[in-house]
C-alpha cells in the first residue's frame, strides 16, 4: 500500500540552502504494508452525558420489552438490582421504568404498534390459514393461540404472526370455541380470507371449524404421534402371551428407572464417566431422565441408552446398588424399536416448520415413511408386531389424504408443488382426481368478459325471438367449454414445466410464473400457506 506525503520546504531547516538542494525532499513515497488506521469521528459529549431523547428513551423501553418477550422474563426484572445496576453502567442518562409503568403504559403502547404493522401485512395478504392450539397453564387456566400463515406481498415468502394466546372463560364446547375463534378473526377483520383452519384430533375443536363453515385441517404431526402410541399399545398385547420380558412397557419402566439413578446418584454418575473414558468415548453424554410419555422423547431416551449400553454395564455391574439392567433380549428389543421410530421422528421435524410450505409435503413424506418401515427387518417377535401395526396404522390414517373426499388440500397442495406434481402420489388415480378439481378450480376464477359480452349482444338480438331459450342454453355450453379448455390448457403448461429443487421457494416459482400461469398461481398460493 503506497501513501504520498506532502512537504514544505523551511528556511531555517539544516541543509536546505541552494548549494544543498539533494536534501530537500518536496514529496516522499513510503511504501509500507500495514494498514491505513481509519481516525473515528470523535464522540459528543452531549450524546453520552447530555440529556436523552425522547427516540433514545423509546428504543431503550423497546429493548427492554423485546428481551422481557423474547427470553420469557417476568416484569419484575426491572426491579432487579443487577438489573438495574447494568443498564445504569450502560448508560446513567437511561431512567428505568417501574414495573407498573411497564405493564400499564409502554407494553400497551408498542402492542398497539406491533399490532398495527402486523394488520398492515394482514391486509394485503389475499389468503390465511389459521393453526390453533388449546393448552392448561401450570394454574390449570386454559388457552387458546391462533397463528397466522400468509404470503408476504413485499418478500414474496411465507410469513407467521401469533395473533392472539386467549383465555378460555367457559366449557370448551364447540359453539364456544367457534364463539372465540369468530370474535378474534372478525377483529383482525380476515374472516372472510381464511382458507383453512389447522387442528389436533379432538371433536370439539373440529366443531367448532364446522360452525364456521371452513375447511378444517387435521394435524399431522398429531395423526402421527397416536399411530405410534397406538402401535406400540397393539404390539404389547400381540406379545402379552408369548414374551416373558413383560413387553415393550416393562423394558421402557427399567430404562427410565436407569435414567433416574444416574441422574440422582452422585458415585454412579462419577463411574460413567470414569467408564466413558476408558472406553475412549471423547465425548462424555449425559444420561437425562425424561419422564414424558411422548413417544420422541422415548426414542431419544433409548437411543442415548443404547449409545452408552457398554459403559453402563460396566458401572452397573461393579455398583454394589444399582437398578435392575436390561437383559439380552431385552437390548436386542430396544435395537429394534429404535429404527422403527426413528423415521417419525425425522417426519415430525421435517414437518414442524414456519419458514416454508409443509401441507404439499405430507403424502410424499408419508410414502417415504411407508418405504422407509419396508426396509426394516426386526429380529425380534415385538420389533416385528410393532413394524406389522405401524405401516398398517399409517394406512388407515393417510391413504385418505390422496383424495378428494376429506381432506382434498394435502393432495392439491402437493399437485400445485412444483418440486412434486404427480410424481409423490402412491396412486396415478389420486393424482389425476386432483388434477381434474384442480381444473375445475382454475374455470371458476378465469375472467371471461369476451364470452360475457357476446352473450349480452345475442340476448339482445334474440329477445323477441321464439328460440332464444334455446340459444341461450346453448351459448351458456359453449362458453363453459371455452373455459374449462382454458383451465385445461393451463393445467397441462404448469405439468409440462420441468420440476423444481427440493430447495427451492415455490413462492419465488410462483411469483415467477404468476403472469403466465394465473389463476393458478393464486390456488397454488391458498393451498401453500396453510402449515402442518
Amino acid at each position: 500500500m503506497r501513501v504520498h506525503e506532502e512537504r514544505e520546504e523551511d528556511e531555517n531547516t539544516p541543509g536546505t540552502s541552494e548549494g544543498n538542494t539533494s536534501a530537500v525532499i518536496p514529496r516522499a513515497e513510503i511504501v509500507t504494508t500495514e494498514p491505513i488506521v481509519t481516525r473515528q469521528k470523535q464522540m459528543v459529549l452531549s450524546n453520552r452525558f447530555g440529556t436523552v431523547s425522547e427516540h433514545q428513551i423509546n428504543e431503550f423501553h423497546e429493548a427492554i420489552v423485546r428481551m422481557i418477550a423474547e427470553d420469557l422474563q417476568p416484569l419484575s426484572i426491572v426491579e432487579n438490582s443487577g438489573f438495574r445496576r447494568m443498564i445504569k453502567l450502560l448508560d446513567s442518562r437511561y431512567e428505568i421504568p417501574s414495573r407498573r409503568a411497564l405493564g400499564r403504559t409502554i407494553i400497551p403502547q408498542i402492542m398497539e404498534k406491533v399490532k398495527g404493522n402486523v394488520q398492515i401485512l394482514l391486509n394485503a395478504a389475499s389468503h390465511i390459514a389459521i393453526t390453533t392450539d388449546i393448552w392448561t397453564s401450570m394454574n390449570t387456566d386454559s388457552f387458546m393461540t391462533l397463528t397466522a400463515h400468509f404470503v408476504d406481498t413485499n418478500l414474496r415468502e411465507l410469513s407467521t404472526v401469533v395473533l392472539c394466546t386467549k383465555k378460555l372463560e367457559s366449557n370448551h364446547t364447540g359453539v364456544y370455541l367457534s364463539q372465540v375463534m369468530t370474535e378474534e378473526l372478525m377483529e383482525w377483520n380476515i374472516l372472510n380470507k381464511v382458507v383453512a383452519i389447522v387442528t389436533d384430533g379432538a371433536v370439539n375443536i373440529k366443531l367448532a371449524v364446522r360452525l364456521m363453515d371452513i375447511p378444517q385441517i387435521p394435524c399431522t404431526a398429531h395423526k402421527l404421534n397416536l399411530i405410534v402410541q397406538q402401535s406400540l399399545e397393539m404390539s404389547e398385547v400381540d406379545e402379552a402371551d408369548r414374551d416373558e420380558t413383560g413387553g415393550f412397557k416393562n423394558i421402557l419402566k427399567k430404562c427410565r428407572n436407569i435414567v433416574a439413578f444416574f441422574k440422582r446418584s452422585e458415585v454412579g454418575n462419577r463411574i460413567l464417566v470414569e467408564k466413558q473414558k476408558q472406553l475412549g468415548i471423547n465425548k462424555v453424554l449425559k444420561v437425562k431422565q425424561d419422564v414424558r410419555t411422548r413417544w420422541n422423547s422415548t426414542l431419544l431416551m433409548l437411543e442415548r441408552l443404547v449409545q452408552l449400553k457398554e459403559p453402563l454395564t460396566i458401572a452397573i455391574i461393579s455398583l454394589t446398588r444399582a437398578p435392575i439392567f436390561l437383559d439380552h433380549d431385552e437390548w436386542n428389543i430396544v435395537e429394534d424399536i429404535i429404527p422403527l421410530l426413528r423415521p417419525f421422528n425425522c417426519l415430525t421435524v421435517e414437518l414442524s416448520a414456519e419458514q416454508y410450505p409443509t401441507i404439499s409435503k405430507v403424502i410424499p413424506l408419508i410414502r417415504g415413511l411407508q418405504g422407509s418401515l419396508v426396509t426394516k427387518i426386526p429380529r425380534t417377535l415385538l420389533g416385528q408386531a410393532l413394524k406389522t401395526n405401524l405401516i398398517g396404522n399409517i394406512t388407515k390414517r393417510f391413504d385418505v389424504f390422496e383424495k378428494q373426499t376429506i381432506t382434498p388440500s394435502f393432495s392439491r397442495a402437493t399437485l400445485l408443488d412444483p418440486r412434486f406434481k404427480k410424481v409423490a402420489f402412491g396412486i396415478d388415480e389420486n393424482a389425476n382426481e386432483a388434477e381434474k378439481f384442480v381444473i375445475s378450480e382454475i374455470a371458476d376464477l378465469l375472467d371471461t368478459p369476451n364470452a360475457v359480452n357476446e352473450q349480452a349482444v345475442v340476448n339482445e338480438a334474440i329477445q323477441d325471438n321464439v328460440w332464444e331459450f334455446l340459444q341461450s342454453k346453448v351459448t351458456s355450453i359453449q362458453s363453459q367449454s371455452t373455459v374449462t379448455s382454458s383451465a385445461t390448457a393451463l393445467m397441462r403448461q404448469y405439468l409440462s414445466i420441468s420440476h423444481q429443487d427440493l430447495k427451492s421457494n415455490i413462492f419465488t416459482f410462483w411469483n415467477q410464473h404468476k403472469s403466465v400461469l394465473y389463476p393458478l398461481s393464486n390456488i397454488a398460493e391458498k393451498y401453500a400457506i396453510i402449515l402442518e
